[in-house]
């Protein structure tokens, strides 16, 4: 296993970026990865960033799309295309999976790798490293930090001290349920060693563990990078006071004040089994099986546990209390669940390591990788004048496709001079532009740019005639 665990993680990182990578402009942009991709706009045009604490996310998210936006052939933003953001979030998503090389010896190798193939294949995992929202730098940084507390206490050194410092403050910079998965971190490490101190008598010296220096310079460190990119490369001195501001608008949509409002069993309903009409099945039922198995071989120490217990355990509780967070919580949105799944895919990796050891005769190990095998394989003209009304702004994501109309103005009302060559006008005002007295404009579509969001396209007839002129006849 020594010999081939490095070229297997890297060979799953490959099949990773290879179920991510394809096809990144093929699905149209959600409502946030619009806000988000016009967000990064002013960075990259007037190069000024400034933390927004009412509304919007940390800047990690745009500070990190500043590579991908070099590296496009052209560096005009009207030219960047969905591909250009999405791939910030698919090299997260596969760096999750470069990350365990780090927890190599605090799972086991061979529940390292396991983890690392049910990483690469998880649908949610998959879908959302394909998705320029923040959610997977937050996992990625939160990984970082417990990976670097982890080699920490293994080495004392203060360099992985700092990098986990440096992981802390981009958790913090990135969104603000970091919180959640900080609160659970700490709340696992104790009960791992109460439960320690109770099944099997242990004791930890904390002072062998910790040292006081080191603390206070991964706090520094953490405080240095938030205030940094907070500030916005510390040209905004509101920014790291905005970044404690946010939080009060954050807590009173937390609290119910959201359409984002869904029962307890909302995560659970999509982790077990989740099916829209005509469209996929999902199902992370294998990865939450195999999740159940590790927390009982972790807690237990049944089924040979090649890994380290107490590491174990504190994933273990950390992703059974963040877990119980999420549910509690009125608001919540489909990607906040990756948190815990990461939590429950490092358990599942544990889990399918353990049921293989458990199987001894030859012929039962194979028969447990093919039930493994089995399981997974569902887990795979610029110039035109353009007005968009919406109330309440809810609009997102037109900006981003109108980009590059050098003519567009947005209206949460219908505005005294409504008229234009181009309206796109929310059904709700119920226009009726086509049934004026004038027939200048005819409706030329009736669509849903969201779900339960619908939108009505209006077009002068002159330039409708125009464009049906260029259309070619059908062939009789």
């Amino acid at each position: 296993m020594n010999r081939w665990f490095a070229p297997g993680l890297l060979l799953v990182a490959g099949l990773a970026l290879a179920l991510r990578l394809p096809e990144l402009d093929r699905r149209p942009m959600h409502n946030d990865e619009g806000v988000n991709a016009m967000r990064f706009r002013s960075l990259w045009v007037s190069n000024t960033y400034q933390y927004d604490p009412n509304e919007f996310h940390g800047p990690t998210l745009e500070y990190s799309t500043v590579p991908s936006a070099w590296l496009s052939a052209s560096h005009d933003f009207n030219s960047f295309t969905e591909s250009t953001f999405r791939r910030v979030t698919v090299a997260f998503g596969v760096g999750l999976i470069l990350l365990l090389f780090l927890f190599a010896d605090a799972l086991g190798k061979l529940e390292t790798l396991c983890a690392a193939g049910l990483t690469a294949i998880s649908p949610a995992m998959v879908f959302y490293s394909r998705y320029y929202i923040h959610e997977m730098l937050l996992v990625f940084f939160t990984a970082l930090t417990v990976a670097a507390c982890w080699r920490y206490l293994q080495t004392k050194s203060s360099g992985w001290s700092l990098l986990a410092g440096v992981g802390l403050g981009l958790m913090y910079a990135t969104k603000e349920t970091f919180v959640f998965a900080l609160i659970s971190m700490l709340a696992a490490a104790a009960c791992a060693s109460a439960w320690g101190r109770w099944l099997d008598g242990q004791r930890v010296n904390r002072k062998s563990h910790l040292n006081l220096k080191h603390i206070f310079a991964a706090l520094a460190a953490a405080l240095l990078i938030s205030m940094a990119f907070f500030s916005s490369l510390f040209t905004n001195v509101r920014g790291p006071l905005d970044s404690l501001r946010t939080y009060l608008p954050w807590l009173h949509r937390a609290g119910g004040a959201s359409p984002h409002v869904h029962s307890w069993y909302f995560y659970f309903r999509r982790l077990v089994f989740f099916h829209y009409p005509n469209g996929p099945f999902w199902s992370e039922a294998l990865i939450v099986v195999l999740a159940v198995v590790g927390f009982v071989a972790a807690l237990t120490r049944r089924w040979q546990c090649q890994g380290n217990v107490t590491f174990m355990r504190i994933i273990a509780f950390y992703t059974a209390g963040l877990t119980l967070i999420y549910t509690v919580l009125s608001y919540k949105t489909p990607w906040c669940l990756l948190g815990f799944l990461h939590g429950m895919i490092l358990l599942a990796g544990v889990g399918a390591a353990a049921l293989l050891r458990a199987c001894q005769p030859r012929s039962l190990k194979w028969t447990a990788g093919i039930f493994l095998l089995a399981g997974s394989a569902h887990l795979e003209g610029h110039d035109a004048v353009v007005k968009v009304m919406a109330p309440g702004n809810d609009y997102w994501p037109l900006p981003w496709y109108l980009r590059r109309l050098n003519y567009v103005g947005f209206w949460n009302r219908i505005p005294p001079d409504p008229l234009a060559p181009i309206m796109i006008v929310s059904s709700e005002f119920q226009a009726a532009f086509d049934e004026r007295p004038e027939k200048t404009h005819l409706m030329a579509g009736y669509f849903q740019l969201r779900p339960q969001v619908f939108f009505e396209l209006y077009v002068e007839i002159n330039l409708w005639r125009e464009y049906v002129n260029t259309l070619a006849p059908e062939k009789d």
